[in-house]
């Protein structure tokens, strides 16, 4: 087995890991932000549920339906966005954004379990899928509330 297969079968392995035993999933009760986005291309819809305390995303959920991608992806975006700025979401999902383009820079360490999705730039019409949540999590977060 090459290196490049092992890398595949482990990002693989964590894609199916978050899609089977999503993590975060549901309406959080005290929630200060709520954001939904969907991809009309596929029918994929994911909501977020934020509580933001002091600029921080203090706790974040989500719930949806759609491909293993979209879902996936969006466990992963709230284990990544809590603790975080609300300017460091937005940087992130840049980030995460050009990461995924063809010959995009690459996935920076930060974002954690969803480099896992970083080979999804080959399929660009699934790109969309894989930042849905990001989106979602846009639209509560520039909501302004807190």
């Amino acid at each position: 087995m090459t290196g490049a297969e092992t890398t595949r079968e482990v990002r693989q392995a964590v894609i199916g890991d978050h899609f089977r035993r999503p993590r975060n999933r549901g309406p959080l009760v005290r929630a200060s932000a709520t954001g939904q986005a969907d991809n009309p291309a596929c029918g994929d819809v994911v909501q977020v549920w934020a509580r933001v305390q002091d600029g921080k995303v203090a706790e974040a959920t989500f719930d949806g339906r759609g491909c293993l991608l979209s879902q996936a992806a969006a466990s992963m975006v709230t284990v990544a966005v809590q603790g975080k700025t609300v300017d460091t979401v937005a940087r992130l999902r840049r980030e995460f954004a050009q990461g995924l383009q063809p010959n995009g820079p690459g996935l920076p360490p930060e974002l954690g379990d969803l480099r896992a999705l970083e080979g999804v730039g080959r399929f660009p019409s699934r790109i969309r899928c894989a930042v849905l949540a990001f989106d979602a999590f846009a639209e509560a977060l520039e909501s302004g509330e807190d």
